[in-house]
């Protein structure tokens, strides 16, 4: 049985979930599309899968148009699907942004650093 306590920490932990998501939004539909080409309702169902969370189409598909506009995502019109793929650009900020994350990682397994521990030894 979930205590209060419990279900208050799965309600934070679930939003912090939503928030996170959301903001890497651009990121995890490039992570997909890495794979081959997939439309909008293939990404919304993707996320839904992996994270139990089921964002809107006016979510999705105002950032997937962004990613157009902005060259990093290509539509193709197969009748009345479309279908989405990653550009040139796009997989190149792909794998910019892993090692961007694979150096923030770093620093969250190591939060006490040397500068850390001279901050605080003030």
């Amino acid at each position: 049985m979930n205590s209060v306590f419990d279900v208050e920490i799965d309600r934070y932990v679930r939003k912090y979930r939503r928030g996170v998501v959301n903001s890497l939004l651009e990121y995890l539909i490039l992570n997909y599309l890495e794979n081959g080409k997939l439309c909008g309702y293939d990404i919304i169902t993707v996320l839904h899968e992996r994270f139990h969370i089921l964002l809107s189409p006016g979510q999705v598909y105002p950032v997937i148009d962004h990613m157009t506009e902005q060259g990093l995502i290509r539509k193709e019109k197969q009748g009345r699907l479309v279908l989405l793929e990653a550009s040139h650009l796009g997989e190149s900020l792909l794998k910019a942004w892993r090692e961007e994350f694979r150096a923030i990682q770093m620093q969250l397994s190591n939060p006490m650093s040397e500068e850390l521990r001279a901050i605080a030894s003030r």
